[in-house]
C-alpha cells in the first residue's frame, strides 16, 4: 500500500485495479512543538475517518478527501491525485452537496490529464468498493 501511494505521489499512474481501490492516506511523524498535539489529533482521527470513509460515511470521505488535500496540519502525506478521487467517490456517493462539487472542481481541474485519468480510475475502483455499483458520470473536472 505504502509502495503505491509513493508511486502515485511520484506521478506514476499506472496502477492495477486491485491497488487503486485502497486508498489511504499516509500518516506523519508529527513534529514536536506547539502544534505536535494538533498534528496527532489529526493522525487519530484520518484513521477513524478511513474506516468510516470505506463504509460509505459521507462526512468520513470529506474528511480524507481534505486530508490528503491539505495534509491536515502536518498529519498526512499530500496526495492530490488520491484527494480527487476521494472527491469523485463523494459526487458518486448521492449525497453530494454543492460545496462537495466545489471541491471537486477545485481540487480535479488544476491536475494533469494523466492524473485526472488516475483519479476517474482509483475512484471507478472505490465506488464499486464502497456502493457495490459501477461509477455514474460525475466527472466535473
Amino acid at each position: 500500500m505504502l509502495k503505491f501511494l509513493l508511486a502515485l505521489s511520484m506521478g506514476v499512474f499506472c496502477v492495477s485495479p486491485l491497488q487503486a481501490a485502497e486508498i489511504t492516506p499516509v500518516t506523519k511523524s508529527c513534529e514536536p512543538g506547539a502544534k505536535q498535539a494538533q498534528c496527532e489529533r489529526w493522525v487519530t482521527d484520518i484513521k477513524k475517518a478511513v474506516e468510516l470513509a470505506y463504509k460509505g460515511d459521507h462526512g468520513a470521505q470529506v474528511t480524507v478527501a481534505f486530508c490528503l488535500s491539505t495534509g491536515c496540519h502536518g498529519a498526512v502525506a499530500i496526495d492530490k491525485v488520491a484527494s480527487c478521487s476521494w472527491h469523485l467517490v463523494i459526487a458518486n456517493s448521492g449525497v453530494a452537496t454543492v460545496l462537495d462539487a466545489s471541491n471537486l472542481r477545485n481540487t480535479c481541474r488544476p491536475m494533469t490529464p494523466a492524473e485526472k485519468d488516475q483519479a476517474r480510475a482509483s475512484s471507478r475502483d472505490l465506488v464499486q468498493k464502497i456502493y457495490k455499483r459501477p461509477m455514474v458520470a460525475t466527472d466535473q473536472m
